[in-house]
């Protein structure tokens, strides 16, 4: 958390509850990626 006053109360609004969904989202597009990565490889001579 900013210490300075003015700092935290113009840019520290960000509230990860408002981001859930989409971050999910993003970890399991990662996830997705990442194991079909280690798929290809492992078909690899």
């Amino acid at each position: 958390k900013p210490r300075d006053q003015t700092i935290a109360e113009k840019f520290n609004t960000y509230r990860f509850a408002d981001y859930k969904e989409s971050v999910i989202e993003l970890l399991q597009r990662v996830c997705t990626v990442s194991v079909e990565t280690m798929a290809i490889i492992g078909e690899m001579p």
